[in-house]
């Protein structure tokens, strides 16, 4: 507990930084080698790495149909983010990074996204009240599009804190190390093939998923911008002489790893004004490994990008269309199971609220199908559909109510193991999986409305550990 009370007091630089007691110098990164799929920065050995180091992301569309996606903006062009020493060493790693931001970025209050997200990282997930009391998103404006040109091309912001959110509030100290440390990106489809366009990056105007078009990276501009903190000589010798202790310099954090599995649809199609219940049992390992929260993602599996996902791309996490108690969710840990019975969907919105202690701003008939369907028609026919709908039926974009399809589209599962009076990284906090990995049970009711192959994505989060010795990093799950 020494070292780590001294770890906190030496590497929390943005506590330092907010007392105006440090140096800060940027360097602007060109990548040492770029594409159309991946790109390698590698940073300078001085200071400490803070995480408001930057990316800037110039971006443009093939045509001036393209849109970036609502919960994915900017983020959905990344699909994996490694920081790695120079010689191989993995020190964080989040695979389906785009998915990961989309999921974080509904924790942002409405009026910060309004205000900074939308021009900050290309997301608008930003709602309003019709004149009838209906929920619906607020209109793009010109300005808010990407230009069609490199020339045109519109800059976003992703932040290494964003890319990698359970690494900080600790920084890695680059000046203690023997060689340098590289970011390396990995990127979604660009949608290519238009045909298949599967709206990891955009969505289309006009509705019809061929026209999606291309969202290119201008590389020529592309650069990391990354901030190295400097403080008084003494701290910096005491941050060394802790590096040649026989444990090392100890800093604990966490790291994201991502189980995708697939749920296959109900087969036989449930009958119309009828539902079938799947039983999905996922086996998602984590033996051995301390877990602090777990985030549960659905989204629809299909080729091309379905109608119910036109605004929100791939990034929608899709609610069942059998209301009250469509979905539930067990989980079997140390091989008990965590709750006393399966959780169902109403219930999924307080556990969310668990794992950041905070609120996400989520509009209720975003989150869940309840509310917005019948019960026990499944909003089929007309004559069992519901006439006071809560989201409006306007169009957002051309050719599709699609502000209706945003019905059950950020139905998103998660489970706190942590402390809920402390969640920072400790070494010691959250759940210590044994020798059993940790199974999960997914029951999900499918129907005729609403009966497609679901991809479920589960990011654990996982404290670890890593060690600085005598400038080599050794790193292990704790």
């Amino acid at each position: 507990m020494e070292q780590q009370d001294e770890i906190k007091q030496l590497l929390q630089v943005n506590d330092q930084k907010s007392q105006g007691s440090v140096r800060i110098e940027s360097d602007i990164l060109e990548p040492q080698s770029s594409s159309q799929s991946h790109a390698v920065f590698t940073l300078r050995k001085a200071g400490i790495l803070s995480n408001d180091s930057r990316l800037m992301i110039p971006l443009y569309a093939s045509t001036a149909n393209t849109r970036l996606t609502c919960f994915g903006g900017a983020y959905s062009i990344i699909r994996r983010a490694t920081l790695r020493t120079s010689d191989g060493n993995v020190i964080a790693q989040t695979d389906d990074a785009n998915y990961l931001a989309s999921i974080k970025n509904h924790f942002k209050k409405q009026e910060f996204r309004e205000k900074v997200g939308k021009y900050k990282n290309g997301t608008y997930n930003i709602y309003q009240y019709t004149a009838n009391g209906q929920v619906g998103l607020k209109p793009l404006e010109s300005r808010d599009l990407l230009g069609t040109s490199a020339e045109d091309r519109v800059e976003y912001v992703i932040s290494l804190g964003e890319l990698f959110p359970e690494l900080m509030p600790f920084s890695i100290p680059l000046f203690a190390l023997e060689g340098q440390v590289q970011l390396a990106l990995d990127f979604s489809d660009d949608c290519t093939e238009p045909a298949v366009s599967s709206g990891d990056r955009a969505v289309p105007a006009d509705g019809q998923t061929a026209n999606i078009g291309n969202v290119k990276i201008d590389l020529d501009n592309f650069k990391f911008i990354s901030d190295h903190v400097f403080m008084d000589q003494d701290v910096f010798d005491r941050i060394i002489a802790l590096t040649r202790t026989p444990q090392g310099l100890v800093i604990p954090y966490g790291d994201y790893q991502v189980i995708q599995t697939a749920h296959a649809a109900a087969d036989p199609a449930p009958a119309a004004n009828a539902k079938t219940l799947k039983k999905y049992n996922d086996n998602i390992g984590m033996s051995g490994l301390r877990l602090k929260h777990l985030f549960v993602h659905n989204s629809l599996s299909a080729d091309v990008l379905p109608t119910r996902q036109k605004i929100t791309g791939r990034y929608g996490s899709t609610d069942s269309y059998a209301g009250v108690d469509g979905q539930s969710l067990q989980i079997n840990i140390n091989n008990e199971n965590y709750y006393n019975q399966d959780l169902p969907t109403q219930e999924w919105y307080r556990e969310l609220n668990d794992v950041y202690g905070t609120a996400p701003a989520i509009p209720y008939p975003l989150y869940t199908t309840i509310g917005s369907v019948s019960d026990s028609q499944y909003q089929e026919g007309a004559a069992n559909t519901l006439t006071k709908k809560i989201i409006t039926d306007v169009e957002y974009y051309t050719g599709v109510a699609q502000n209706l399809s945003l019905t059950g589209q950020a139905c998103i599962g998660a489970v706190n193991f942590c402390n809920p009076l402390d969640r920072s990284n400790t070494g010691q906090n959250g759940v210590q999986v044994g020798n059993s990995p940790i199974s999960v049970q997914y029951n999900r009711y499918q129907t005729a409305t609403l009966n497609e192959a679901i991809t479920t994505r589960y990011f654990a989060c996982i404290e670890r550990l890593m060690a600085i010795k005598n400038g080599k990093i050794e790193n292990n799950f704790s």
